[in-house]
């Protein structure tokens, strides 16, 4: 099942890794340690998901997800907000 996710904010862990906050999609649930595969709504970036964990709780009103960045792979993680 796909949804439309809204960034509510964005923080620097370090500087390449970044913890991501998104509104949660009402139903939504998952079990602590298992991941969903995340796309950008961005030309050309559409159709190239990656799977991220959750770091969020299965209780929590939000979802998050904290994502180290590699600059030198020029893919999915280098796209996003940082």
């Amino acid at each position: 099942m796909a949804h439309t996710l809204t960034l509510q904010s964005q923080d620097n862990v370090t500087h390449d890794t970044h913890r991501y906050v998104f509104d949660r999609p009402e139903g939504l649930d998952f079990q602590p340690g298992q991941a969903a595969e995340l796309a950008m709504c961005r030309d050309g970036w559409k159709d190239e998901g990656r799977p991220f964990t959750f770091t969020s709780l299965p209780a929590d009103n939000h979802l998050e997800f904290t994502i180290k960045s590699y600059p030198s792979h020029e893919g999915v993680t280098e796209q996003l907000p940082g």
